[in-house]
């Protein structure tokens, strides 16, 4: 296992690598790169929000729809923890929203949400992700920053 305060390059393979992979499809807001890491067949659970996307196709359509309302979206890795199937990996996610997110009008609300992903490898793929983050927290930026704001 590999603890890790601050996500590095030291390990060149393996699932800490898939992870930072995956970070870096985020922040390019590169829905098909980080598509390209998973198995057609894999799972991405939203935890928050008791959501499952099933499938390569739908986990890039989902990617691509958030970082439509969040186009300055930024994941920060803060810390990893790596094994042999799988990494987790501790994140901050900044942004604002910038286009209508169903009832919730967009006046770049500011986003700032802490997680933790985890990560869970089949060799080089993904096979499937968990995203855990508060709901709660999500829900008060978003519908707070547009009180007021026209």
């Amino acid at each position: 296992m590999i603890i890790c305060d601050a996500v590095d390059e030291r390990d060149p393979s393996g699932p800490a690598a898939i992870g930072r992979a995956l970070y870096r499809a985020y922040n390019r807001h590169d829905a098909a790169a980080a598509g390209a890491l998973y198995r057609p067949d894999a799972v991405h659970s939203e935890v928050a929000r008791g959501k499952e996307v099933h499938g390569r196709e739908d986990i890039v359509r989902g990617l691509a729809g958030f970082f439509t309302l969040f186009p300055d979206a930024h994941w920060e890795p803060l810390r990893e923890i790596a094994g042999e199937a799988g990494v987790a990996i501790g994140y901050r996610l900044t942004g604002s929203l910038q286009a209508p997110m169903g009832p919730v009008t967009a006046h770049g609300q500011q986003l700032d949400l802490r997680g933790v992903h985890l990560v869970h490898t089949d060799r080089s793929w993904i096979s499937a992700t968990e995203d855990y983050w508060d709901g709660a927290t999500f829900q008060k930026q978003m519908t707070e920053g547009s009180k007021g704001a026209h």
